[in-house]
């Protein structure tokens, strides 16, 4: 990802922020101008909930280079509160410690580092709550 797109999206990045769509309630992130069910402009800002429950879950183990730090680790889709999906990395927790139906929490950390550039990316990750 190149830096002014990571600046661009900064913002809904580290406060999970998404849309509401104000015509067929539809819930969706990242943020867009756009519902991405009806397609209607007619949105405003939404909060993600920063708890959920953990769907499905794998490890992962053959990685990009700007994630090898971080391997092997564990990704899932999280289903939170406010039933939105959602997929994040899981940390805080072993492999052998992750069940699907388990709850988490959404926490800040760094994404990854990018050596080139000298970019730490930070979003949020999910942790065992």
């Amino acid at each position: 990802m190149e830096p002014p797109k990571i600046w661009r999206e900064k913002r809904e990045r580290y406060l999970a922020v998404g849309i509401k769509c104000l015509d067929c309630e539809n819930k969706s992130f990242p943020k867009s101008e756009f519902c991405t069910k009806c397609s209607s402009n007619n949105v405003k800002e939404y909060k993600l909930a920063d708890t959920g429950k953990l769907l499905y879950f794998t490890q992962i183990t053959q990685t990009a280079q700007e994630m090898i730090e971080y391997a092997p680790y564990i990704v899932g889709i999280v289903e939170l509160d406010d039933t939105l999906k959602v997929t994040g990395q899981i940390v805080d927790c072993n492999l052998d410690e992750v069940k699907e139906g388990m709850s988490v929490r959404m926490v800040f950390r760094i994404l990854a580092r990018d050596g080139n550039e000298g970019l730490i990316r930070y979003g949020f990750k999910f942790a065992p709550s």
